[in-house]
């Protein structure tokens, strides 16, 4: 009888393990579409020199027309 319940156990346990690394794993995945979102998202955010004087440029004359 306790052999049956230790190769139950060992079974439970084994099945458990094998669930455990497939939730890492779709965790993984999921981590690194995340971090390529951020990415492309930095890649987005960052303005160039030519962009930020075109943009002060801009607010000068902007400011200029409302005086």
């Amino acid at each position: 009888m306790t052999v049956d319940i230790n190769a139950f156990m060992i079974v439970l346990l084994s099945a458990i393990i094998v669930c455990l690394l497939f939730i890492m794993y779709v965790m993984y995945v999921r981590i690194q579409q995340l971090l390529k979102e951020v990415e492309e998202l930095a890649g987005r955010m960052e303005i160039t020199g030519s962009e930020l004087e075109q943009l002060t440029r801009s607010v000068e004359e902007y400011t200029k027309t409302q005086r």
